[in-house]
């Protein structure tokens, strides 16, 4: 039984039907204050589990869906949250689309052709470039999830409308229930617990598969599975041992496009696309050569970064990891727990890692947008683990592709094999092991291939590699693998809790009146460490100025007229 009723007032939204309920949320559509018709998503806040939060408050979708404007991707409106007798909720609104489902289209009327399921899978791959460009992963491309929007001139335009398992990059513990995943349309790797942009590329492959043939790839009835999470597993890994097939009797496949969706939907995740944008030139070579080669002609090829001369040899510091360690860094709490649980447990207590077979972790990756406090959570780490440690900047140090550098890392992984148990901290590695330019194929250059020598199973010299990154997805991909780096973490910017304590901080010692911090913590949503303090400044000045102390007032007149340096749709892009 739904909740809500029709005229119930959802924020500044009237409910009008229901459309359907699922284990943590219900959908219904809406009417907003400008008579337009929205989708509407409530929230049981009970429902869902803390971990599955975004910092342990915020419902993933919602804090995850907002910013996100693209034709092909159903667009953020609003958020808020209610309580309905003594119930919490939590809603999100976005953009309400008439038309069919794509699952519903092919149910009445059959299947598509190649040029035309080429044509669909096209704009789907366009919405979820957008996604991957924001640094986030969609997680559930199913036919049910696209629909075949009415535009204003009658056409259809294929749009990702369902969020619902929207998140960052996982690898190894989801931020979504996976139970409501169609088993046939995920890659093997998320059975496994990870997720990633490729992991999508599989699913629009299995969607690409199904507009021609009518179901998944390798699809059977799994109704003797009884909803058995194991032994749905084993059903799909085993029916996944089978050859694909890619002609029947009433569908006929070009070879290209049997070439596509073999490399599309191929078991091991290097084998298939780099990437959506890879994904859909293969097919624009097919459908449009004309356009790929005047693209290809209008923009010159990329060239591998040229080597600089007089590189010299630098100097080797190193500390020992002592102080305040995560004392250092205000809030993130569900962040430091997470480190403390992954990271470091298993390397403060190697007796007990042996004993319970713990895998050693090899690297882990740190990122966020710029100003959100890596360097600090990543000196900080350091300092929490206990090991020498050495902190390389990339802007300071240089790119792999310049002269001397590869020597200069050799030297520094030389001597922390001598000094361990070392931790090497590579602060914004994108400069340093910058993305390769792509063609057809990754390409695998000898600089990258020797980082990840030195790099490659460095574990078992007692090495540890912690880098920061603004720009995840401009790192070489060859090192973003297990046995280089194992962990990767988002670093978020200050919640409210922190930013309270950053305006204590800086305000402790100045002349002030009575403040209110929680207003300031809610007046400051998205500002980062740095733009705190300079609005403490800014208020200070104002007040030593007028010769009164620091009130409320100054600091809220400064807040109203302040933005932060990056905002959420910034933070969801790591300023791209």
């Amino acid at each position: 039984m739904n909740t809500f009723k029709k005229g119930d007032k959802v924020g500044k939204f009237t409910v009008n039907d229901f459309i359907k309920k699922g284990s943590i949320a219900e959908s219904y559509s809406a009417y907003g204050p400008d008579d337009i018709l929205y989708f509407l998503k409530i929230f049981d806040m009970e429902a869902i589990p803390t971990s599955m939060l975004f910092e342990g408050k915020e419902v993933y979708e919602i804090q995850l869906c907002q910013e996100l404007q693209h034709d092909n991707v159903i667009s953020f409106v609003d958020k808020g949250g209610l309580k309905k007798g003594e119930k919490n909720y939590h809603y999100l609104v976005t953009e309400f689309y008439r038309g069919e489902l794509l699952v519903e289209s092919v149910k009445r009327d059959g299947v598509f052709g190649p040029e035309d399921a080429a044509q669909i899978t096209l704009c789907v791959l366009n919405g979820l470039s957008y996604i991957h460009s924001r640094a986030l992963i969609h997680n559930d491309i199913r036919p049910s999830n696209i629909m075949l929007q009415e535009t204003d001139d009658g056409m259809l335009l294929p749009t990702i409308i369902d969020l619902g398992h929207i998140s960052y990059m996982v690898m190894g513990r989801p931020t979504f229930y996976v139970e409501d995943l169609m088993p046939f349309f995920r890659a093997p790797e998320t059975f496994k617990g990870i997720y990633t942009p490729k992991s999508d590329l599989f699913s629009t492959g299995a969607l690409l598969y199904y507009l021609m043939f009518g179901k998944a790839p390798w699809e059977q009835d799994l109704s003797q599975c009884k909803d058995d999470k194991t032994l749905i597993k084993e059903a799909v890994k085993q029916a996944r041992k089978q050859e694909l097939v890619l002609e029947t009797e009433e569908v006929k496949l070009p070879d290209y496009m049997k070439g596509i969706l073999k490399k599309a939907l191929a078991k091991k995740p290097d084998d298939r696309f780099a990437s959506a944008e890879e994904f859909t030139k293969a097919l624009l070579e097919q459908l449009m050569p004309e356009l790929v080669k005047e693209l290809e002609q209008s923009v010159p090829a990329q060239e591998q970064p040229q080597p600089e001369e007089g590189t010299e040899p630098v100097p080797i510091t190193f500390k020992k990891g002592s102080g305040n360690g995560f004392d250092n860094v205000i809030g993130r709490n569900d962040l430091k727990e997470q480190l403390r649980k992954e990271v470091l447990f298993a390397l403060q207590n190697p007796e007990k890692a042996k004993a319970y077979h713990l895998p050693p972790v090899n690297g882990i990756l740190l990122y966020g947008p710029p100003g959100c406090g890596k360097s600090l959570v990543l000196e900080s780490f350091a300092e929490e683990l206990g090991f020498n440690y050495s902190i390389i900047k990339s802007a300071d140090f240089g790119n792999i592709y310049q002269p001397g550098v590869l020597d200069n890392l050799q030297r520094i992984f030389d001597a922390a094999t001598i000094k361990a148990p070392f931790a090497i901290c590579i602060d914004e590695i994108e400069g340093m092991v910058p993305r390769p330019s792509t063609g057809e194929e990754p390409v695998i250059t000898k600089e990258s291939s020797a980082f990840l020598a030195m790099v490659n199973g460095c574990a078992q010299d007692g090495i540890l590699v912690v880098a920061t990154s603004n720009r995840p997805d401009m790192v070489d991909p060859l090192i973003m693998r297990v046995g280089c780096i194992d962990r990767v973490f988002f670093v978020p910017q200050p919640d409210k809790e922190a930013r309270k304590d950053l305006f204590k901080a800086h305000l402790k010692g100045r002349p002030c009146d009575a403040i209110d911090y929680d207003e300031l913590a809610e007046m400051s949503a998205d500002f980062n460490a740095g733009d705190i303090a300079e609005t403490v400044n800014e208020a200070a000045m104002t007040a030593a100025y007028m010769d009164v102390p620091i009130s409320q007032k100054i600091l809220v007149d400064v807040l109203r007229f302040k933005n932060p340096t990056y905002s959420t749709k910034t933070k969801i892009g790591f300023n791209k």
